[in-house]
């Protein structure tokens, strides 16, 4: 460890065993950014561990002249300690900086209020999530709906800091306009997220160009309704088999249903295929449709099965320079908004100059 480097703690409120899922993404890409530019103390688990690594953090004396606190919450409500911890930083002179990724407690269409625990997160998230947020010294959400969502329609939310996700660049293959293979990565268990939407749309673009395919890189345990048609293929997997799968991908697709909370929310997997350099097809939810608008890196379509399709239909059937010059914009528009970038806002919020 470079002692004349400041020293920084991510506090990531999850277990880093995977980088499978969208969390573990991001905490993943953001640690190994923050590293390349301070020394990097890390603390992360389930409530119980994170509980002993903080209690040890403490008593060794690590807070002594640590230069800032970056926390990345989870899904779940923080625990006491989480709180108790924080506060004690910031009793010690010590800048916090921390990232509501979600809010799937007050959405329907994510959370249901299926048992008696549920509904008791429901009930707790608001209050647990605005002292978290009173904890620290800066709070940043991936978008600013999601900061009125939990703050409400006053200065709080106004002020808070955007930490969208971004971008790996790995070396990709370039773009084979003669690809006949759209590519979609994430979760498809909930309803809002367009799953059924996307086979439907499919089934109805291949009416139109019959060659198309669909490849869905999926977490375990997670499928697509049976029986699967034929040009469907299901992969298993993380960045190293998505770049493997690349030099079949024509483009990539979000099937998102518009939602109140899909509006709001800001996929990681959108920012992720930026890097991919493909032309990207995704409907209309709000701020997934600002970050391709904005991009100029694709098509967005009404997030109906005839609005889908009729996308992916113009992405397969469009001159091979359009398709290079989205592919291109995508690319552009990842190495703007890296995880290099994003670390390097980290800091700057937290006052920290490496």
């Amino acid at each position: 460890m470079d002692a004349r480097r400041p020293r920084v703690l991510l506090l990531a409120m999850y277990r880093l065993d995977s980088d499978r899922t969208g969390p573990m993404v991001r905490i993943g890409a953001v640690r190994a950014a923050l590293a390349r530019l301070v020394s990097l103390d890390l603390i992360s688990g389930t409530r119980t561990g994170r509980t002993w690594g903080m209690l040890r953090y403490a008593l060794t004396g690590r807070l002594r002249g640590l230069a800032g606190i970056y926390v990345e919450s989870s899904s779940s409500l923080p625990g006491p300690a989480d709180l108790l911890f924080l506060a004690l930083a910031r009793a010690a002179g010590v800048p916090v900086l921390t990232y509501i990724r979600d809010a799937y407690q007050l959405f329907p269409e994510y959370y249901p209020l299926t048992s008696l625990r549920r509904r008791i997160s429901r009930m707790a998230f608001l209050p647990v999530f605005r002292t978290l947020s009173r904890l620290s010294s800066v709070v940043a959400f991936p978008s600013r709906g999601l900061a009125r969502a939990v703050l409400g329609d006053g200065e709080r939310a106004r002020s808070a800091a955007l930490l969208p996700p971004g971008a790996r660049l790995s070396p990709v293959a370039p773009l084979d306009t003669t690809a006949r293979d759209l590519l979609y990565v994430g979760s498809l268990a909930h309803a809002a997220s367009g799953g059924d939407l996307l086979l439907e749309a499919m089934a109805l673009a291949r009416e139109r160009v019959q060659d198309l395919r669909l490849i869905c890189v999926v977490p375990e345990g997670q499928g697509l309704r049976e029986p699967r048609p034929a040009w469907l293929e299901i992969v298993r997997g993380g960045d190293r088999e998505i770049i493997a799968l690349l030099p079949r991908v024509l483009a990539t697709v979000t099937p998102r249903l518009r939602t109140p909370y899909n509006d709001l929310a800001v996929p990681i997997k959108v920012v992720e295929y930026l890097g991919y350099g493909r032309p990207m097809i995704v409907t209309d939810a709000t701020e997934t449709a600002a970050i391709v608008e904005a991009a100029g890196s694709g098509l967005v379509v009404p997030a109906t099965t005839e609005g889908l399709a009729d996308g992916v239909a113009r992405v397969a059937e469009a001159p091979a320079a359009q398709l290079l010059e989205w592919g291109d914009a995508a690319r552009n528009a990842a190495a703007a908004n890296s995880w290099d970038a994003r670390a390097a806002d980290v800091l700057e919020l937290l006052g920290v100059k490496p």
